[in-house]
């Protein structure tokens, strides 16, 4: 697992936790996918959150060619994806992770 995969799988990992905490309601499942993508073609490594009762998913792609930067797309267990942003990955932080998962698996329940 390269460094970055691994920096980042961490701070979701913490922000997950942190979510389950304040919300024991909201069950996630994190995964990393370190060989998946790479077996179709795709130089990138990805981590997933998905809130299955709500049908929804955060993907973190870590493109080979993007080095320093991560795309996090919010979709469904489909694979469709509904938006798609690009940030440095030194912005995404435990802080960052939790907001964005309350904003789309919290609010969603509210």
């Amino acid at each position: 697992m390269n460094s970055s995969l691994k920096h980042l799988s961490e701070i979701v990992a913490s922000a997950n936790d942190l979510l389950y905490q304040q919300f024991k309601s909201i069950n996630t499942v994190m995964g990393i996918m370190d060989k998946n993508l790479r077996k179709q073609g795709i130089r990138a490594d990805a981590i997933t959150v998905d809130c299955l009762a709500l049908d929804k998913k955060i993907v973190l792609f870590l493109h080979d060619d993007k080095p320093n930067s991560v795309d996090i797309a919010l979709g469904n267990k489909a694979g469709d994806i509904h938006a798609c942003t690009t940030h440095a990955i030194s912005e995404v932080s435990e802080a960052f992770m939790l907001q964005l998962m309350q904003v789309n698996f919290v609010t969603s329940v509210n």
